[in-house]
């Protein structure tokens, strides 16, 4: 986790008086993870690049395939370049990299998940002990 300079307010001290995380702490830690994941949304999400980033490299590959052959004197068939270029390691490890990749992009969605459940439950004690405060 990154170490973090926040400028405090003065609720700052009234939450650590109630024992609630500070929430300028919160959401600068927020924006942290947020940034992290953008450009993975960015790949991965909706309406992300990554299917045709995928596509230029098969289509990469198997020109690639098609000029050997031709190099070689010898025809392959499209089938053929299309699962050469499948079984080809720069495109298993593109894949191995993505499927790493979006399981980050979970892990970091789901702790700025967290942070917004921390910040609601904050908001919940606040409310009760101001609300116990009138009683």
């Amino acid at each position: 986790m990154a170490d973090y300079v926040v400028a405090r307010s003065r609720m700052a001290e009234i939450e650590d008086r109630i024992g609630v995380a500070p929430v300028e702490e919160l959401l600068a830690e927020r924006q942290d993870i947020v940034e992290q994941v953008a450009p993975l949304r960015a790949l991965y999400g909706a309406g992300g690049t990554w299917d045709a980033q995928r596509k230029m490299e098969l289509a990469n590959l198997k020109m690639l395939i098609r000029a050997q052959a031709e190099a070689a004197d010898t025809k392959r068939t499209e089938a053929y370049l299309e699962d050469a270029a499948h079984a080809d390691p720069r495109y298993k490890n593109l894949v191995a990299q993505a499927t790493t990749d979006r399981a980050n992009l979970s892990i970091l969605e789901d702790k700025v998940n967290a942070i917004e459940a921390r910040i609601r439950r904050g908001d919940a004690v606040i409310r009760y002990v101001s609300a116990e405060a009138r009683l």
